[in-house]
């Protein structure tokens, strides 16, 4: 039995109770970070397309590169996926009794339509504010797979790189980009890597490590 159970069990019925209150166009889900693979372990509600057994977010690994004590809770952020939703999204991270991370609550609402209404009432009354919140682009992957893909296309967009004509310089680069948005935390990632840039995992480990 996982010795986080109980604890991810009170979580469970905050989930099911925040659910029956907002049910319509929510999803309320908890994961156990300790697996980022496949972290999802239960869901209710149906927003992202995903089930349980997917891998935790693009956001969540970038929060797990932090020292514990510096994660903080996020709430009401917008997420826009790459399935055309906008979601309004609170994170509460799960901590065991030392005070580790362990998982998280999310809680994810979809507001596509009120957002598509908010701009036509927006063309009709030009307000003199806009939105200012959060914006994170996520692809709420149902495969980890897929979470590896869009980090490691985005951080070549990012650096204008060539993968396959990488200088020393330029593949040191990406690998700690890469490295400090938590792709390392993938099962396999380092031999991915290395396949990617066509060097050896070593090479890809003395990335990490030069100065």
């Amino acid at each position: 039995m996982n010795p986080n159970q109980l604890i991810f069990d009170s979580y469970i019925r905050m989930a099911d109770a925040i659910y029956s209150v907002f049910n319509v166009s929510c999803e309320v889900v908890i994961h156990d970070v300790t697996k980022v693979e496949s972290s999802l372990i239960y869901l209710k509600g149906d927003v992202t397309g995903r089930s349980v057994g997917a891998p935790t977010t693009e956001v969540i690994l970038r929060e797990l590169k932090k020292k514990h004590e510096d994660i903080k809770d996020l709430n009401g952020i917008i997420t826009n996926t790459t399935r055309g939703k906008m979601i309004k999204t609170s994170i509460v991270f799960i901590r065991d009794m030392d005070g580790k991370v362990i998982g998280f609550l999310g809680i994810n609402l979809d507001i596509t339509e009120i957002n598509r209404l908010h701009h036509v009432l927006e063309e009709m009354i030009r307000p003199d504010t806009s939105y200012d919140g959060q914006h994170f682009d996520e692809t709420y992957a149902t495969h980890v797979d897929e979470v590896f893909d869009n980090i490691t296309k985005s951080t070549i967009v990012e650096l204008g790189i060539d993968v396959e004509n990488l200088k020393r310089k330029d593949r040191i680069t990406f690998v700690r980009q890469l490295e400090s948005k938590g792709i390392f935390l993938i099962q396999g990632s380092a031999d991915r890597i290395a396949e990617l840039l066509g060097v050896s995992k070593q090479t890809i480990y003395n990335s990490l490590e030069e100065k």
